[in-house]
């Protein structure tokens, strides 16, 4: 116990390398049988023994960062909550991710189902219409994020991005008012087709068709005179 006080006290006073591997080594079997609990009680799909082990190791290394061993505490006593910790919020943060990933995914679905519905147009005309309308949606859907100009960009392409969006936006606001709320609500909001349809109450064929109408507007749009090659 005096040899582990004196590295903690090492460690605390002078950033000793020496002491916080020796700490480390003495604690991290410890710190992934607590990740292996965990990993027993709580399985999930497509999240290997690995991730759980990592975010033990990352709840151990905090842990050692804030002890305060001139408290008199027992390190075990103040790091188990933290490393568990550690381990649970890497477990909701994959869950959240997965989530995000699905919501996506259902929002692309919808749009291509939406712009693949055939109208009557020639096989080319409707493969033109398709890749335009998707390359709408995407400058859409950056606009859609909070920090959709990237800072590592030329100025010049900043400025584009910057000028097309405000047209976008503009357009946007011209459609008539259904496909207005749909594009907005879709790309700008992030919803589906479905949550869209029970709060317009319609259904989710309506709003299909409204979408891929609102596209095609935008598409023919005007104020994106100069603009094409962008989308």
């Amino acid at each position: 116990m005096g040899e582990e006080l004196e590295l903690w006290g090492r460690l605390r006073e002078s950033n000793d390398r020496a002491a916080h591997q020796l700490l480390f080594a003495k604690y991290s079997a410890w710190a992934r049988a607590v990740a292996g609990d965990v990993f027993r009680r709580v399985k999930i799909a497509q999240m290997d023994w690995a991730d759980y082990s990592q975010n033990a190791v990352i709840g151990l290394l905090e842990a050692m960062e804030r002890f305060d061993h001139a408290r008199g505490i027992d390190f075990i006593a103040y790091a188990k909550p933290r490393v568990r910790g550690s381990v649970f919020n890497g477990l909701r943060m994959f869950l959240a991710e997965n989530r995000q990933a699905g919501a996506w995914q259902g929002r692309r679905e919808d749009r291509l189902d939406s712009l693949n519905e055939r109208d009557g147009a020639d096989q080319l005309d409707h493969f033109v219409s398709l890749v335009s309308g998707l390359a709408i949606g995407h400058f859409l859907d950056v606009i859609g994020e909070s920090d959709f100009v990237d800072q590592m960009q030329p100025v010049e392409r900043q400025i584009d991005v910057d000028r097309v969006g405000g047209r976008l936006r503009e357009a946007i606001r011209k459609l008539p008012e259904k496909e207005g709320q749909v594009i907005g609500l879709h790309y700008l909001q992030h919803m589906p087709f479905v949550e869209i349809a029970r709060l317009l109450g319609v259904t989710k064929g309506r709003i299909s068709q409204l979408h891929k109408s609102g596209i095609a507007r935008l598409r023919s749009s005007p104020l994106l005179d100069g603009f094409r090659g962008a989308v």
